[in-house]
């Protein structure tokens, strides 16, 4: 018996006997090393709880040299050859902690909260731990008041193991004779957490913006509101108006992907000059958010 069917490839029957285990194979670079005109690629290769190695003159060939020696563990094969009795991908060993191969808990807690009505889950990567070849994401997701994390090499097994968390925990109160009603957090409480933790990770921009005024002559608004949005990780959406105002004014709208979502007016002479005006008036409305 072939290590491997004909016409496959380590790599493409490797991510087929995984796919019929919900698994997704994670392959990293984690070294190179030689001479420049003669390099050596180590590519590791991450299933379940298997974690594997290979090298290569290229990055292919050190991800085909993984994906073999993935398959001679999960296979049980020896330098290529079948075992007396073949095992099967459905036994490669995982943790308690993992989730890999346990259907599909972002799906599930996703359903969860539509039949029950529910604002849906907030997943959050929180912190990397570990050196670059051997990086551990965790992963934070919240329901109502009720949080839970994953860690885990990917980000993606990281969401997983935090959702299977938070269905176990779900199961957990429904079983202690409560219901699958989750508590949740007062609307008012929502706003005041993000600028809390906009506040906690104040920048100089942030501070600039706190420490003087905002009638300073030639202010560009709308760089200095880009720059403290791309420290605070939110998007800033302008949208032009077509109608002028009352006034003969050009209008647009100016949405910040904050939590919730804010959105200012501002009008203007011009296109510029309307934008300008709606980024002040952000500008001034996080200022007021977020003064200690």
């Amino acid at each position: 018996m072939s290590a491997i069917p004909a016409g496959k490839t380590p790599i493409s029957y490797l991510q087929e006997l995984c796919t019929k285990r919900g698994i997704t194979p994670q392959y990293d670079l984690i070294a190179n090393e030689g001479a420049v005109h003669e390099p050596t690629f180590i590519m590791r290769v991450t299933v379940g709880e298997i974690m594997t190695s290979g090298k290569g003159s290229s990055k292919k060939k050190a991800k085909h040299s993984a994906a073999q020696q993935a398959l001679n563990s999960i296979l049980g094969l020896t330098n290529g050859q079948p075992p007396a009795a073949e095992t099967n991908i459905n036994s490669v060993p995982s943790s308690p902690s993992s989730v890999e191969g346990e259907g599909n808990p972002v799906g599930e807690l996703q359903e969860l909260t539509q039949k029950k009505l529910m604002k849906p889950p907030l997943y959050e990567f929180t912190s990397e731990q570990g050196p670059p070849h051997a990086r551990e994401f965790i992963c934070t997701v919240k329901l109502g008041k009720i949080q839970e994390k994953g860690s885990a090499r990917s980000k993606k097994a990281a969401k997983r193991i935090a959702a299977k968390a938070m269905l176990t925990h779900i199961k957990e109160l429904v079983e202690d004779g409560g219901s699958a009603v989750i508590e949740e957090e007062e609307e008012e409480d929502i706003p005041l957490k993000f600028y809390q933790t906009v506040m906690k990770k104040s920048s100089k921009q942030l501070k600039s913006l706190q420490g003087k005024p905002l009638n300073a002559p030639a202010t560009n608004y709308c760089q200095m509101l880009q720059e403290i949005a791309e420290v605070q990780r939110f998007e800033v959406v302008y949208t032009d108006i077509p109608e002028l105002s009352a006034y003969g004014m050009h209008q647009c709208l100016i949405q910040l992907s904050t939590l919730p979502v804010a959105v200012c007016h501002g009008t203007g002479p011009t296109v510029d000059e309307a934008h300008a005006n709606a980024a002040h008036h952000s500008l001034q409305y996080l200022k007021l958010m977020t003064k200690a």
